[in-house]
């Protein structure tokens, strides 16, 4: 019975010692480098999905608060790009930054682009 005891004891570790390489090896991060949205409109309506992004907090509770620096939009914490009031791409674009907090506190940033793919077919 002890050596039962004794092997699961070596092998609790063992999976636990896996357990925190792995989260070790994690770091927080969105999943791209960079987003870009393309639209068919110059005017975007209020509550208009653009669409989403994805940041991997390495914790078993991935709840993010986002911040886009432009108050035009609005991230959920599922990602979910929208347009929270009605906004106008009069140069046929618009970026701004979006950060997110991971569970440590610290701040990651990714540049966000908006772009009317009709007009950038107009210019070419």
């Amino acid at each position: 019975m002890n050596f039962c005891h004794l092997a699961l004891f070596i092998f609790l570790i063992k999976v636990s010692q896996g357990i925190s390489e792995e989260q070790a090896l994690c770091g927080p991060s969105f999943s791209e480098q960079r987003y870009a949205f393309s639209v068919t409109r110059k005017v975007l309506e209020r509550g208009r999905v653009l669409g989403r992004v994805s940041f991997n907090t390495c914790s078993s509770n991935n709840r993010v608060l986002y911040s886009p620096d432009d108050t035009r939009f609005r991230v959920f914490p599922d990602g979910k790009v929208t347009v929270k009031r009605q906004l106008t791409l009069h140069d046929g674009s618009v970026s701004f930054v979006l950060n997110a907090w991971d569970p440590s506190g610290n701040r990651h940033s990714v540049p966000i682009y908006v772009w009317n793919e009709r007009e950038q077919e107009v210019s070419a």
